[in-house]
């Protein structure tokens, strides 16, 4: 997906990210699982909220002992599932075609 600038603003990779954040609460966990540095996850989060105008994860800061949490927007849980039924939809016209 691309802006009125024609910059990518989201696609598969973001969207595996927020659905990790969204099941591990922590962008630092889901990156870990994603096998992708934390300040990479963070920088593409960044990224896409600063093209699209609207967050799409709140995050908490930890203090010396760690304990922060990461939440997906409610913008953010409806951009991915508009995104997957797109994509769902968009494989059945295609394996027609095919």
């Amino acid at each position: 997906m691309v802006n009125e600038k024609n910059e990518s603003v989201f696609g598969d990779g973001i969207a595996e990210l927020l659905e990790e954040i969204a099941k591990c609460h922590s962008i630092l966990k889901a990156a870990e699982n994603l096998r992708m540095s934390y300040r990479y996850a963070l920088h593409r989060i960044t990224l896409a909220e600063e093209r699209l105008g609207q967050l799409l994860v709140v995050r908490v800061r930890g203090g010396a002992m760690g304990g922060g949490s990461s939440e997906v927007t409610d913008f953010g849980l409806d951009l991915v599932k508009s995104y997957r039924n797109a994509q769902a939809k968009l494989d059945v016209e295609l394996k027609k075609m095919l």
